[in-house]
């Protein structure tokens, strides 16, 4: 579920997450554009794909960075952020990464990818959520024992231990993108069945 607050307030209110972008994505072999797919160009890897070079995704389309960037024709793709942490209970290090489209004047987009460690060190892609154009991340971060809410200070409960959170600021309806950002959001995410889902209820 995604939450607003109000900086000043410790309030938290739903709102509904803007839609991704809709546009077409261009692959230049040139630059390591990695399109592996069950049946040519256009769809996510295969669940049974896993490599130790992780495979990333934005819109449906898997990407391969170089050096934590790739330069297309549709703009350029870099990571931003990346946070280690067991999202599916097996005791291993999965990763929650989220990646930033620069289209060069249409926007900058920003995306969560989370892939799951297949117990050998490879990585496959669980999922990918959309985030908003122009966010300003506050933090991202998987709960774990030990966890403290850093919007409250109470610490995470068991129960909640593998879900992933991220907060941002993102824009209000009447709002400018030139302007910062002024619409503060928590959104949960867990993994079910090797799938990344959204905890609506948290």
């Amino acid at each position: 579920m995604a939450h607003t607050r109000n900086p000043q307030s410790p309030y938290h209110h739903s709102i509904t997450p803007a839609a991704a972008p809709s546009f077409g994505w261009i692959y230049v072999a040139a630059v390591g554009v990695a399109c592996l797919l069950v049946a040519g160009c256009g769809g996510v890897q295969s669940d049974a794909t896993a490599t130790l070079t992780p495979l990333y995704s934005i819109n449906g389309k898997s990407v391969e960075l170089k050096d934590g960037i790739l330069e297309g024709e549709d703009g350029t793709v870099s990571l931003l952020i990346s946070a280690p942490g067991d999202l599916d209970g097996d005791a291993s290090s999965d990763q929650a990464t989220i990646l930033v489209l620069n289209s060069r004047g249409s926007g900058v987009f920003y995306y969560l990818n989370v892939l799951l460690n297949d117990g050998n060190g490879a990585l496959r892609l669980a999922g990918e959520a959309f985030l908003g154009d122009r966010i300003k991340l506050d933090f991202m971060d998987i709960y774990r024992a030990g966890s403290v809410s850093p919007l409250t200070g109470v610490p995470i409960h068991q129960d909640d231990y593998g879900q992933l959170v991220v907060a941002y600021y993102t824009h209000g309806r009447n709002q400018a993108y030139a302007e910062n950002p002024e619409v503060y959001v928590t959104r949960h995410w867990k993994v079910d069945d090797g799938k990344l889902v959204a905890v609506e209820d948290y």
